[in-house]
């Protein structure tokens, strides 16, 4: 039997980028709609050492619309090697509405309270141009659900 993969990586919450760094987000530290606009939501990714060749595929779920498929990240270049934590980002999706997976509809930009699961996995340089693979088998990992809330607008 193969032994148990470690994630490749694993997110440790969100946050907003601040002038000294970075804020949590929670549903008591929301968002403004002037930042929803502006800024994007960002997450740091704790990176398994022991898989520092491994490149990284990144999903982002929001609100449980389909997963926004983010730009690989390959260590050497886009991450430096050695280093263990690294922020990411994505941005709230610019529409007023969308429908969700199960085909209910979405409010992306709204006031309220909304969710965020991000997913990772390892790519080897081999399975580049390869179908996207989130299984263990890959170092895959689904972040618990995060919960985020923006503000009424003016």
């Amino acid at each position: 039997m193969a032994a148990e993969q470690n994630p490749v990586a694993t997110v440790i919450g969100m946050f907003r980028g601040k002038d000294g760094g970075f804020e949590p987000l929670t549903p008591e530290t929301p968002l403004t709609s002037e930042e929803v606009r502006r800024n994007p939501v960002f997450y740091i990714l704790d990176l398994d050492p022991s898989r520092g060749g491994d490149h990284l595929i990144i999903d982002v779920i929001y609100d449980n619309l389909s997963p926004l498929r983010l730009q690989d990240l390959k260590r050497g270049t886009d991450i430096p090697r050695g280093v263990r934590f690294w922020p990411d980002w994505f941005d709230i999706p610019p529409y007023g509405e969308m429908h969700d997976m199960d085909g209910h509809l979405v409010y992306p930009r709204a006031a309220g309270i909304h969710t965020v699961q991000v997913r990772t996995a390892g790519r080897k340089f081999a399975q580049m141009g390869r179908p996207r693979d989130f299984s263990i088998k890959n170092g895959g990992y689904e972040s618990p659900v995060f919960h985020i809330r923006i503000l009424p607008g003016d």
